[in-house]
């Protein structure tokens, strides 16, 4: 079964299209394919960006792991003086 596609229409420079022949005769490939794998590889780039930013938010992408579930009624390091509530 085919994949569905959508048509569209895009401007690019005269120096971009002939570099997209090249690498498509080369390869074997439409240009159109050539510009869904580029479009494709960008997405991911912004999709990892994304989920880097927030492991970092809840603090997975950096230490080792913790104790959370263990420690969870002791204070964080920068709190120390501070007691836990009950």
């Amino acid at each position: 079964m085919p994949i569905k596609m959508k048509r569209m229409q895009i401007y690019i420079e005269p120096e971009l299209d002939e570099e997209l022949g090249r690498v498509s005769a080369r390869r074997r490939v439409s240009k159109a394919q050539l510009l869904r794998e580029g479009a494709w590889r960008v997405i991911r780039e912004e999709m990892a960006g994304e989920e880097n930013a927030l492991l970092a938010i809840v603090g997975l992408a950096h230490g080792e792991p913790g104790k959370t579930s263990e420690e969870h009624d002791n204070p964080a390091p920068e709190h120390e003086g501070t007691q836990a509530r009950p």
